[in-house]
């Protein structure tokens, strides 16, 4: 092939592109359709999506891929999951591209899932054209688990490239749509703004009970009162003797769970070390993922507690 002015410019576009383009760059760099078409035909350019093109022997990573779907797609923005990854966000890992388009983009990815919504927020993230951190935490809301989206959110409130005023920012913009995972995402932020409604034990008792009563086998009692072999005592919310289970209901504001976080894992290690297994739930675990709280008491149960633990409880742990 005899190198010219256009492949040299669109060398210098794929390398920026992790070796992939645009039809419209080519175009803009000198190509025409003929000049495309031969290309392509001498296996010099090779076609990943509709209207983007690329250069034969980049590895197929999946930074590629992402930058493939945002070539193909007009007006695109990494979004979703894939935004997650670009954030650093804890727990999130490379899958499927996902991108976002504003609603007036009909067009669909072959190689992503496409987002279509309005009011996008968007910022630069090593050079990606990608979802705010407060906008994609609303966005997972509708596509991750409580309790990875929780995560994420206080990692990101903790290093500070968050604040609570950035997410009650898109709980305004969103007011009155029906977005899926709203009311999650709105109860999350409520609960981590200063002087948060702290839900009293009684509610929280009131809201468990029906859920744990789906789970057969179990048998609780309340407010239990556990002895320390190295002295003291702890009050545990609820106990299932014969299945070692403590269930700790947390009614506490983010703040003082916060503030309190190593005095709880300490705790939790006493528990494990008296030979009983752990479980804690805030209110909106309650409230916005009632069965999966039911499943995870569930999935424990199906362990036997010998198996988990060596210890054997020793009689004087309980009153």
């Amino acid at each position: 092939m005899r190198t010219t002015v256009v492949d040299e410019a669109i060398l210098a576009i794929a390398k920026r592109q992790r070796g992939a383009f645009g039809r419209q760059q080519a175009f803009a760099a000198g190509a025409s359709e003929r000049f495309i078409g031969r290309r392509l035909g001498a296996g010099d350019w090779v076609k990943l999506d509709t209207s983007v093109y690329g250069l034969p022997g980049w590895p197929g990573t999946w930074e590629r891929q992402l930058m493939i779907a945002l070539l193909g797609t007009h007006d695109a923005a990494v979004g979703g999951r894939s935004a997650a990854v670009v954030h650093s966000f804890p727990g999130f890992r490379p899958g499927r591209p996902e991108i976002v388009v504003p609603l007036t983009v009909t067009c669909r990815s072959k190689v992503a899932i496409t987002h279509r919504y309005a009011g996008a927020k968007l910022t630069k993230v090593d050079g990606w054209r990608v979802t705010t951190v407060a906008q994609t935490l609303s966005d997972l809301a509708s596509l991750t688990s409580p309790w990875a989206l929780e995560r994420a959110m206080d990692d990101q409130l903790l290093t500070k490239r968050l604040s609570v005023d950035d997410l009650d920012e898109r709980i305004r913009f969103y007011a009155g749509a029906r977005r899926k995972g709203g009311p999650l995402f709105r109860a999350l932020t409520s609960e981590r703004r200063d002087g948060a409604w702290q839900p009293p034990e009684s509610e929280l008792e009131a809201l468990a009970m029906p859920l744990l009563e789906r789970v057969p086998g179990l048998q609780l009692e309340r407010q239990v009162r556990l002895k320390w072999r190295e002295g003291g005592t702890a009050r545990v919310d609820l106990l299932d003797r014969r299945n070692r289970l403590v269930i700790e209901l947390d009614g506490r504001r983010w703040h003082a769970r916060l503030a309190d976080f190593d005095r709880d894992r300490w705790r939790d290690n006493e528990v494990v070390a008296h030979g009983l297994r752990p479980l804690r739930f805030t209110w909106v675990h309650l409230v916005h993922a009632p069965d999966a709280v039911v499943d995870l008491v569930k999935r424990t149960l199906e362990v036997p507690a010998e198996l988990t633990h060596a210890l054997v409880l020793d009689p004087e742990v309980l009153d």
